[in-house]
């Protein structure tokens, strides 16, 4: 076979795969990560409450980084709203009660909800740095979560974090010629699926998944069918 041809066919082969890639959800690491009472069935997830996801967007050129601010807006009423989904596929009971209009009128609403977004942040290197601890019971936001559990009738709460990458056709070029080329369709997602206790803010299910296309697209449809939530 001439070397061209073999040449042309590994291109196609790696052209392939990294379209699958862009296409289906792919965790980035095993998981789910379960802390052992919810693994043992001690504690039960019956009832959550859903916290806003926080996204990041960035356009990544040949010259440098842009932010995203616009498209932003768009992912995380889309990731609020397909979690959303997810988790009532899953058999939980979801409520999502920071809406806008909700956090305009009331500022200790919102500023509980800023503290615990907070708290979680200051937490997150190191939950993402070592998430098998999850399993080991090491990870807590403590007490103060239990503010956003105005009712008290709430399991747990739920925070998503997402991180989105948008490269420019010349970027992916450069970076990975026709496969990098390949991958500038649509922005790629890494985000984060986080479930504590709503009375202790003991760190209780963790997962973290790759994904592509924004959540309006039918390509990040496939891409985050298959997330589950622990019961």
């Amino acid at each position: 076979m001439r070397p061209r041809i073999v040449y042309l066919l590994a291109v196609g082969l790696l052209l392939l795969a990294a379209l699958a890639v862009a296409g289906n959800q792919t965790p980035v690491r095993p998981g789910p990560y379960l802390h052992p009472k919810v693994k043992a069935k001690e504690i039960k997830i019956q009832k959550v409450v859903a916290l806003p996801p926080i996204v990041s967007m960035t356009k990544q050129g040949v010259k440098g980084s842009e932010g995203m601010s616009k498209e932003e807006d768009e992912a995380s009423v889309g990731f609020a709203s397909r979690v959303s989904a997810d988790l009532t596929s899953s058999g939980l009971s979801v409520e999502a009660p920071f809406t806008e209009e909700a956090l305009k009128g009331n500022d200790e609403l919102k500023y509980a909800l800023a503290d615990v977004q907070k708290k979680y942040d200051e937490l997150a290197p190191k939950l993402y740095r070592k998430p098998k601890d999850v399993r080991k019971a090491r990870f807590s936001l403590g007490d103060m979560v239990a503010v956003l559990n105005s009712k008290g009738t709430a399991d747990a709460l739920v925070i998503v974090r997402s991180q989105g990458v948008k490269m420019t056709k010349g970027k992916g070029m450069l970076t990975g010629g026709l496969i990098g080329l390949a991958t500038t369709k649509n922005p790629t997602f890494t985000t984060y699926v986080v479930i504590v206790d709503a009375k202790n803010g003991d760190v209780l299910y963790l997962d973290e998944f790759l994904t592509s296309g924004i959540p309006k697209d039918k390509v990040f449809d496939k891409s985050f069918k298959k997330f589950v939530a622990p019961k």
